[in-house]
């Protein structure tokens, strides 16, 4: 069984298409969840969740007042996600749901507000046709180099994105995703452009000397002065082949090998 172990819980990835990588684990260890009563997240929304890893890692990083709803258009990655939330600590306060982000907006019976949402989107990877949790018409086929160019408006429905996001999140809540270093300018635009704005900010690099491969954002619908963005830059190795220690002590309370 291809199965990925985790210090307190375990995910099975075998009917996924996306595996645990270190996006998603990135952004699950990444996004910032305050303490305070008044603050803290009660209502978590997971949007494509796959494995379910981060909808897992939120539920570790929170404590039982705090429910985590799921959403997966993939039938058999919905199927597993489920099976993980199943065999975790934390059932209890895990549910999937087998729909799209828009239907899962669109249902007022749900009357869903929630106060942190949470994404690792598909973005085109030569192949492979990534669509966890968006309705994307057009079936996978081999890629071209004018589908590579197009990758973000047919792989990234940026605008159906934020607009289910603005119709579940709270007021006051946080949307927080990890991007391509190109999708995340192009994504950054297209949300200030509908009222969500950036109040934090990470550039996640390979080594030092290495290009900005990742961006992890954190947006809200108050626009933040210019001077109170949160910047940040991670590395994740240190060039010499080890994992540094900003790196480490990020992901320690997962990784086994931390």
């Amino acid at each position: 069984m291809n199965k990925f172990r985790f210090k307190q819980f375990a995910v099975v990835q075998e009917r996924s298409a996306m595996k645990v990588g270190t996006d998603g684990v990135l952004l699950g260890a990444w996004v910032s969840l305050p303490e305070g009563e008044a603050e803290k997240p009660h209502r978590i929304l997971d949007i494509g969740t796959g494995t379910g890893v981060i909808a897992l890692m939120l539920a570790q990083r929170t404590d039982v007042s705090t429910r985590i709803d799921a959403v997966e258009i993939e039938p058999e990655a919905a199927a597993e996600a489920a099976g993980n939330f199943a065999a975790s600590p934390w059932s209890d306060r895990l549910q999937v749901h087998s729909v799209s982000v828009q239907q899962w907006a669109a249902e007022p019976a749900n009357g869903k507000r929630y106060d942190l949402i949470v994404s690792n989107p598909p973005y085109f990877m030569a192949g492979s046709d990534f669509r966890r949790g968006f309705d994307i018409s057009e079936a996978a086929t081999q890629p071209t180099a004018a589908r590579v160019a197009a990758r973000h408006a047919e792989q990234l429905p940026f605008g159906e994105l934020i607009s289910s996001v603005r119709m579940l999140l709270h007021p006051h809540g946080r949307f927080a995703a990890i991007f391509p270093y190109r999708e995340a300018g192009i994504f950054i635009a297209q949300a200030a452009s509908r009222g969500l704005f950036v109040r934090r900010i990470a550039e996640i690099r390979g080594t030092p000397r290495k290009p900005v491969k990742r961006i992890a954002v954190e947006c809200t619908f108050d626009r933040p002065a210019r001077e109170a963005i949160v910047s940040e830059t991670l590395c994740i190795e240190d060039g010499a082949g080890s994992f540094t220690a900003a790196y480490r002590e990020l992901t320690r309370d997962f990784y086994l090998k931390f």
